[in-house]
């Protein structure tokens, strides 16, 4: 009876064993949340199933207005008369009270009574939101969902590591609260620097199929993260955004601190009209760059992305820096659609007259090409071990490549891969001594249908010794991913660890 009972009780123990003690990894990498859908924790809200108009989620008429301008209207006078009727509240709210955030169109439909065929008031479409960047900065981890369809309660999210590491699928907070967030229209990746600083691209642009509105010019914006206060908004230039479409085409954003924090640079990747934008924080002013180098391949535009076959012509998506040697960096960079890598030293990109110098063009450099089917969403430097890890879309993987060596195929190890749970990495970052990684299955998402009685978006971290141990990256063993198994076999010793 007491050995019945004692299995009991370990039974019952083993039943009530929190998530954060299951361990589920793709080769090395660790998993730390996942989704079959998005949800939000608003407020203390469990948000888990579509939401239409105003809700229970402390949102006043005023607050609401901002999800209107998802839909079109072609009343001229009622859109004339809301705008006076916003600039008269604007006149009379009182200075403490937040000012209207992105929206600034009418709805002629009821928001108290909608019905999930109304376009107006869609506030929460689970399925249409997609995860696309991954950063840990301390406890906190934030998680970007771009508006590229409605119902996108917020843009910028954050998840509490020390609160919410208990489920695998928490629901994500809007930061730095739902109010808040709403002044932000769509941010694809954030990057934090050593000065409590989260930076972005707002690229003020709903991308919603068939019907995309510029709400706003893009614009460079800056969180204080011990404050949780958004210190800088600066609207880029119209000799930045050369095209209709450029903003679609800010989708990261590189930050290069030289002496002190107010002498900070942002490096912005164009990826859509092939420039290099270039922000300087002393000076608060903005200058494009060209270069071919920032062009895609068009060799390797032909995708084929879990079971979709499609061209994408994606070019300059991702800028990664060494650290300084005598004040400058070494920034690598490459075109998603390509497999090229490139180099450029900082202080030519620092130099807002160095496009003007007839040397320009040879300042850059090809540094190597990493293989076939390596098209690269984001990449990052690691500078303790001179590693440059790769989020691999075209191979369902993490790779990573040793400076200290020539950029060959042979010199590019493969971490991680996985066509499922790795099937687009859309997001990989590297802080202090730990890569981080997101995968959202974008090519289904956008161009077939997710399951979803599957997992969908996963994130992952791992420590960076631990990544490259035995493997190339460290100048030792080659490391070979059971794709099926998840685990890792050194081919040298034939040894397997799980």
């Amino acid at each position: 009876m007491r050995g019945l009972l004692l299995l009991i009780s370990t039974l019952a123990v083993l039943a009530v064993t929190s998530r954060s003690q299951i361990t589920r990894t793709v080769g090395r990498l660790q998993e730390v949340f996942a989704w079959k859908q998005i949800t939000f924790n608003i407020n203390g809200n469990d948000i888990t199933q579509d939401r239409y108009g105003d809700d229970d989620l402390d949102m006043t008429r005023d607050k609401r207005q901002a999800g209107s301008v998802f839909f079109n209207n072609d009343d001229d006078d009622a859109v004339r008369n809301w705008n006076q009727t916003s600039q008269n509240k604007r006149n009379n709210r009182p200075n403490n009270r937040p000012r209207p955030m992105w929206g600034n169109w009418p709805t002629t439909s009821s928001t108290t009574t909608p019905t999930p065929s109304d376009e107006a008031g869609r506030f929460f479409i689970q399925y249409n939101n997609l995860p696309m960047g991954v950063e840990r900065v301390d406890n906190r981890l934030f998680i970007t969902l771009p508006r590229r369809r409605y119902g996108i309660p917020s843009t910028l999210n954050y998840l509490d590591l020390t609160r919410d590491s208990n489920t695998r699928s928490p629901g994500l907070r809007p930061y730095p609260n739902l109010r808040d967030s709403r002044a932000l229209t769509s941010v694809y990746r954030t990057r934090a620097d050593s000065c409590n600083r989260l930076w972005m691209v707002d690229t003020g642009l709903l991308e919603i199929p068939n019907d995309r509105q510029q709400v706003r010019q893009p614009a460079v914006v800056v969180y204080d993260l011990r404050t949780d206060r958004q210190i800088l908004r600066y609207e880029l230039k119209s000799t930045d955004i050369i095209a209709a479409n450029t903003p679609t085409g800010l989708a990261s954003i590189t930050l290069d601190i030289v002496d002190d924090c107010a002498n900070t640079f942002a490096y912005i990747p164009d990826l859509a009209t092939y420039g290099l934008i270039v922000y300087s924080l002393r000076d608060n002013d903005s200058w494009r760059l060209t270069h071919n180098y920032f062009s895609f391949n068009p060799i390797a535009g032909n995708l084929r992305l879990a079971g979709q076959r499609f061209q994408w012509s994606d070019g300059i998506f991702s800028v990664t820096l060494t650290e300084p040697r005598g004040g400058c960096s070494s920034a690598y960079f490459h075109a998603m659609v390509g497999t090229h890598e490139f180099s450029v030293s900082s202080c030519v990109l620092r130099n807002r007259t160095a496009s003007q110098d007839p040397n320009f063009w040879s300042q850059f450099s090809e540094v190597g090409d990493r293989g076939a089917n390596s098209q690269s969403t984001m990449h990052g430097y690691h500078a303790g071990t001179r590693v440059v890890f790769f989020a691999d879309i075209g191979r369902d993987a993490i790779s990573c490549w040793n400076t200290a060596a020539a950029l060959t195929p042979a010199a590019v190890e493969i971490l991680a891969k996985d066509s499922t749970r790795l099937s687009y990495p859309s997001d990989l970052h590297v802080t202090g001594d730990e890569v981080w990684v997101m995968a959202n299955s974008l090519p289904t998402w956008a161009y077939s249908r997710l399951d979803t009685n599957e997992y969908n978006f996963f994130i992952y971290k791992a420590n960076v010794q631990d990544l490259i141990s035995g493997t190339v990256c460290a100048g030792r063993g080659r490391v070979r991913v059971n794709t099926r198994t998840g685990t890792d076999k050194e081919e040298n010793n034939n040894t397997t660890t799980t």
